[in-house]
Order: C-alpha cells, then sequence, then structure tokens
C-alpha cells in the first residue's frame, strides 16, 4: 500500500494508540476510524511488535549522586590540559652566541661597568625598583589569593604508614587541592597514590566517592582539583590503587575529616 503522508498528518495517534497512551475519549475516536481505514490498520501493525518489546526493557536506572561531580571534575580536567602552555623547544647549537673570550670587547665593557664610579648609585635604584615590583605584585598576589574552604590531617590506617595534610581551595568552578604526602608506601609498577572525598553515606557495598586527583610519589607536595564541596565531602581518603580501576579497589592508607578554615 502506498504510503499517504497527508493522511498520516491528520491521524498521527496510531502510534500512541499502539502504545496506549491515548485517554479514553481519543482511543474511542481512534478505533472507530481504525475500522475502515487500511492504512492505519497497516500502521498499527507495525507499531504493535515494538509496544510489546518496550514491556520487556529494564527500568529506568537512578544515575549515581556522585556522576554531576566527576563530570564537571572531569571537563576542568581536560579543560586544564588543552591550555597548558607546550614546552619551550631547546635551542639549537648552531644559535647559541659563544661566550666572550677574556679580551674581548664583551669582556673589557663588563671590567668598565663593575668598576665605574657610578655603580653604586645605579644598583641602589635597580634594588629599590626590584623591591617595588616585588611589593606591588605580593599585595596583587594576596588580593587574589582563593579562599581556604577546608584543611585535612589525614592519619594513616591501622597497619598503613604514612601521614598528610591537604587544604582545599575554593576557586571558580570547583577546588583546588594542595596536598603533602610522606612516607607513604613504596609503589609498584603501574600502582598510583588516589585522593578521594567520601560523603556523609559512603560505607562497604555503597560507596559515595568522588575523586580528588592521584599522584605518584610517597613523599612530596601535589596540587590536583576536584568539582566536590568538602562542605558536604568532609571525608578525605587515601587510597593505592592499580592502572585500569575504575573505581575505589586499593585499601585505604589514610583518612581524615575536613575543618573548616
Amino acid at each position: 500500500m502506498a504510503y499517504d503522508v497527508q493522511h498520516a498528518l491528520k491521524h498521527p495517534e496510531v502510534g500512541a494508540w499502539a502504545l496506549g497512551a491515548l485517554d479514553a475519549d481519543d482511543t474511542a475516536a481512534f478505533e472507530e476510524h481504525l475500522q475502515s481505514c487500511e492504512q492505519c490498520q497497516s500502521k498499527a501493525a507495525e507499531f504493535a511488535p515494538v509496544a510489546k518489546s518496550l514491556a520487556l526493557a529494564a527500568p529506568a536506572a537512578k544515575p549515581p549522586p556522585d556522576l554531576l561531580y566527576k563530570t564537571l571534575a572531569a571537563v576542568r580536567y581536560a579543560a586544564m590540559a588543552e591550555s597548558r602552555p607546550d614546552p619551550e623547544p631547546e635551542p639549537r647549537p648552531e644559535l647559541v652566541a659563544p661566550k666572550p673570550s677574556s679580551t674581548s670587547k664583551a669582556s673589557r665593557w663588563w671590567h668598565f661597568h663593575w668598576t665605574n664610579p657610578l655603580l653604586p648609585v645605579v644598583t641602589a635604584l635597580g634594588a629599590a625598583a626590584v623591591t617595588a615590583a616585588a611589593f606591588i605584585g605580593a599585595q596583587i598576589f594576596q588580593a587574589a589569593a582563593p579562599a581556604v574552604a577546608a584543611s585535612f590531617v589525614l592519619r594513616p590506617q591501622p597497619g598503613q604508614p604514612g601521614s598528610a595534610t591537604a587544604t582545599a581551595y575554593d576557586i571558580d568552578g570547583g577546588y583546588k587541592i594542595q596536598l603533602t604526602a610522606k612516607d607513604l608506601p613504596k609503589l609498584g609498577p603501574g600502582q598510583f597514590f588516589e585522593c578521594w572525598y567520601a560523603g556523609p553515606n559512603n560505607r562497604p557495598g555503597h560507596p559515595q566517592l568522588i575523586t580528588g586527583g592521584t599522584f605518584s610519589s610517597s613523599n612530596g607536595t601535589f596540587t590536583m582539583w576536584s568539582a566536590a564541596d568538602p562542605g558536604t565531602f568532609r571525608v578525605m581518603q587515601i587510597t593505592e590503587e592499580q592502572a585500569g580501576a575504575g573505581s575505589q579497589q586499593g585499601k585505604v592508607i589514610l583518612r581524615g575529616t575536613a575543618h573548616d578554615d
């Protein structure tokens, strides 16, 4: 049977009827029309298997509560990676100027420069300029410094070594984490440490975790970024993970609770 576009536009309810989505009045009216319309009968027969299969579909899954934070963090990490400047290229050997010899004009000029009686005045002016620039820069830095959202003292869990402190700073779009670790276990091949925020309902079998970032040294200070608010996710954990794991798999090495600042 040839498909009649105009007729289909006049009766778009055939699909809703097959799904049982029409109200009682519209259902009665369409079924009356259906008795004498071969085209709608053909379309209804096409929709019938689809309508039956929908009843077998799995129920809609509820997204995990930390999906928004993980998505925002992933977008932020990607944006930060793209914004990093390319490393400066190594200078070509043929373009590097040779050092002047002891008898060159440059050497004689430097001798004059350092023995010139005006040097103390020039040096004092230069030092004053540097001091002023440093003072202005410090004032600008202090004005623009991000606010501290929370601080953590992470203590070792039973049978685990090491310690750490962390500070979360409130920045646009998320939080910067400055973490200093000391004497953590030595990592094996393919292993790394991961920082986690744990929510108030986190428990075995029902994790409520948001990653705060990763690092790969047992000692040092590391900067990471996360979208998790330490005011809600107040527990920080450090675990030892294996590359390729999509969720927290390793044992908790360190743990601490946020102190508001």
